[in-house]
């Protein structure tokens, strides 16, 4: 297959302004009253890719029921002129006799397809902290360390009651409460109860919510936080339909991370909401033979113990036998412009096929699986793409309640 060059990227800092009108101001609880989106037409962003040496953008989670962290990107940049030595007052980022080099500054990363020409949001975020390095007197680094919303909504505390309703309303009422515009907030599945939070970190509110609807809450690179119901990952397209196919014949991979462990058995699950009574599930026939693998939530927001009784049963039937599970998948995007496509284009929560002959012969072994993490690194001219997955077991064709015949899986969704 041939080569393809490196997308081409741009690294664009906003050296002029702080870290306002990113779509979010800490303390304003009017929605609606701040700028969405980023100024480009104002000329705020420097891009600063001449000067790149190397970058690594990540995120998602590492594994099934952890929860999403916030993104993070590390870019070093040439600072041999010292244009980004904050001590440099003659230096190209200069106002009014101030450096501008600052934490607190926005970033973002797009890269361009090599043959396509289509443009893909990479990251965007804000600066935590300049790094700088100088070694045998003759070089020097400046590492811009930066991550995404979910980083700003754990450093914020909210206080706010939410309204009860659909989790969607709860989650809305903790955004509004905190000032993020930049938000994707879809209607949810569970109806939870009036809560109130006092100066609460801002992200566990919100993950409280998530773990209360079964959903995601995930930052994209386009700067916007996502809350997924619980039914995204079953009723949208990227997520019920296989996207591509790597591995085995089909899109060159370079790596392929496979764990088959006891450490994500659960086979002993209690749920507890705020006001209610524990409502269990077990499997005798694993807790026999594997030992006992307890799981547990509390103080969730919905509103009556059946829904709390029936999300048991939803994860018990997930995680209750061990599974060999291929973990990631890393591939060299140059390699065929359509590896590269994929890398740019895939998504958090996007399904997959992941298909490998082990050696020995034999037949291939395919897995669907979920992306849950992506990273990237560029360096010296090369690119290294890798997909952290997760199992698409207990979560694909549900048999739901008045809904079709039983019989069709063995899983009762909710």
């Amino acid at each position: 297959m041939p080569q393809v060059a490196l997308p081409t990227f741009a690294v664009q800092i906003r050296f002029a302004e702080g870290a306002d009108l990113s779509g979010w101001t800490l303390g304003y609880g009017g929605l609606g009253a701040i700028t969405l989106g980023e100024p480009d037409t104002a000329g705020l962003y420097e891009d600063v890719i001449a000067d790149v040496r190397s970058m690594n953008v990540g995120y998602g989670k590492s594994r099934e029921l952890e929860t999403y962290r916030p993104a993070t990107a590390s870019v070093v940049l040439d600072n041999t002129t010292r244009a980004y030595d904050p001590t440099n007052l003659s230096g190209p980022h200069v106002s009014g006799g101030v450096t501008q080099v600052k934490p607190g500054r926005r970033i973002r990363i797009k890269a361009t397809h090599p043959t396509t020409a289509v443009q893909y949001d990479v990251f965007t975020g804000t600066i935590r902290s300049w790094g700088f390095a100088y070694r045998d007197n003759a070089d020097a680094i400046a590492t811009v360390s930066a991550t995404d919303l979910m980083a700003d909504l754990a450093g914020a505390a909210v206080t706010t009651t939410t309204t009860a309703g659909l989790s969607n309303v709860a989650a809305q009422n903790i955004l509004d409460a905190v000032g993020i515009a930049r938000a994707n907030v879809q209607t949810g599945q569970s109806t939870l109860q009036s809560t109130a939070f006092t100066n609460t970190n801002a992200l566990s509110a919100l993950q409280l919510v998530e773990s209360s609807e079964q959903g995601a809450l995930y930052g994209t690179p386009d700067g916007y936080l996502h809350f997924d119901d619980r039914h995204a990952i079953l009723d949208e397209t990227r997520s019920n339909t296989s996207q591509a196919t790597f591995g085995a014949g089909n899109l060159t991979l370079t790596d392929i991370e496979i764990e088959y462990e006891s450490d994500l058995i659960k086979n002993a699950v209690s749920i507890t909401r705020s006001g209610g009574t524990a409502q269990t599930a077990s499997d005798t026939t694993s807790i026999s033979a594997y030992g006992r693998h307890s799981y547990s939530l509390t103080n969730l927001m919905n509103s009556t113990d059946s829904e709390v009784d029936s999300m048991a049963d939803y994860i018990l039937a997930q995680f209750k036998e061990p599974e060999l599970r291929i973990r990631s998948v890393t591939f060299a995007p140059q390699a065929h412009a359509d590896l590269m496509t994929q890398a740019l284009s895939r998504q958090l929560r996007d399904r997959i096929t992941v298909q490998y002959a082990p050696p020995g012969g034999g037949s291939a072994i395919s897995q669907e699986l979920f992306i849950a993490g992506i990273t990237h690194s560029v360096v010296a001219g090369n690119m290294k793409t890798k997909f952290v997955l997760e199992s698409t077991t207990g979560r694909s064709g549900f048999w739901l309640l008045g809904t079709g015949a039983l019989g069709t899986t063995t899983t009762l969704g909710f």
